[in-house]
């Protein structure tokens, strides 16, 4: 019998100047293989830019996750997005390394997922990881989404095919 593991111990914390090692190191071929492989050293720093600012104009609302002794493990976050024609907000996340395999990822979606259902408009969440990806798609079952569709869509130039999982934005929909 498989041993239970506990829960990890993971907070968020908005995204500061401090966590540009956080994207650095989540961007290499490794990491990256399932998105069409790395961004540039510019496209990294403006993604980084973006994070800052989202705090400032509502959107993205990224956030680095720690762990208590403030020992980074990644980062999540939520911004405006669209699926089947309609506004819904779309949930990203990446595990440093390290720290893959322990249940992490889904700690950190559904603080995110807690912190869109407080923050945004009501509408649904959305979540979109490569199908072959099957440890973001558990994250996306662990955290309350449904497998909605399953198509190709372009990313970073890629042609993936794509999950395409919904949760409820509505409060009680947590």
């Amino acid at each position: 019998m498989a041993e239970a593991r506990p829960a990890p111990d993971v907070r968020l914390r908005r995204w500061t100047d401090a966590d540009l090692p956080i994207l650095v190191a989540s961007n290499s071929p490794e990491m990256t293989r399932m998105l069409g492989g790395p961004e540039s050293s510019a496209q990294v720093r403006r993604r980084h830019e973006r994070y800052l600012r989202g705090w400032d104009v509502g959107n993205p609302r990224m956030f680095s996750a720690v762990s208590t002794d403030g020992r980074p493990l990644g980062s999540v976050g939520w911004w405006e997005s669209t699926f089947d024609d309609r506004d819904v907000y779309e949930l990203g996340w990446v595990v440093l390394p390290a720290q893959q395999g322990r249940g992490v990822a889904s700690a950190m979606a559904r603080l995110a997922v807690d912190d869109a259902l407080g923050h945004g408009d009501g509408r649904d969440l959305m979540a979109c990881p490569p199908v072959e990806n099957a440890a973001s798609n558990g994250v996306c079952r662990a955290a309350g989404f449904t497998l909605a569709a399953t198509r190709p869509e372009e990313f970073r130039g890629v042609q993936l095919t794509l999950n395409f999982w919904v949760r409820s934005g509505a409060a009680s929909g947590s």
